[in-house]
């Protein structure tokens, strides 16, 4: 894939619909997402997979475990991960001129900022690639204004947290 073809699918898909735009990202990330968790099962120690393990996390109250797995996470880090370098990055380019619609800039920061708020070597590509898509989901939606930004992405992150969620009450030994 060149980049003319990239900037061409980024393009489609930023013409699509709220609804059909989250949903071919949330299944991009996931195309990505699935087959290096495959690969890490076997490039990783169990210790090095997970900080907690999610037999600890699993004696939590599954409802406490929600709130902050799939509401609070997502906010909080919707805020410092893309509000945040969002805001600041605006505030440089309103002295430049307006912020680009697809700010490849912001993306890589919040890209980078979901990296190191998820401190585990098994985590850096998984991190990245979320991180990349929830700060191009921000952007997008960035533009309509505050709330719907926030609203979007960390709806979309939460979307991503309720499969581990699920996961952890629910068992898996896979």
């Amino acid at each position: 894939m060149d980049k003319t073809q990239i900037s061409r699918w980024f393009n489609r898909l930023d013409s699509r619909p709220a609804w059909q735009f989250l949903g071919i990202l949330y299944i991009a990330r996931w195309s990505l997402i699935i087959p290096y968790m495959i690969a890490a099962r076997f490039l990783f120690t169990e210790g090095q997979l997970s900080a907690v393990s999610a037999s600890k996390l699993s004696e939590i109250n599954p409802i406490l475990l929600f709130c902050n797995i799939v509401v609070l996470g997502p906010l909080l880090e919707t805020l410092f991960e893309c509000s945040l370098p969002f805001y600041v990055l605006s505030l440089i380019h309103r002295q430049k001129g307006k912020l680009p619609t697809r700010s490849w800039s912001f993306i890589i920061i919040s890209a980078m900022l979901m990296v190191l708020s998820h401190p585990m070597l098994a985590a850096i590509i998984p991190s990245f690639i979320t991180g990349f898509c929830l700060a191009y989901c921000y952007a997008h939606f960035a533009f309509r204004g505050f709330g719907y930004a926030i609203m979007y992405t960390a709806g979309f992150h939460a979307a991503i947290n309720i499969i581990g969620w699920t996961l952890i009450v629910f068992g898996s030994n896979t």
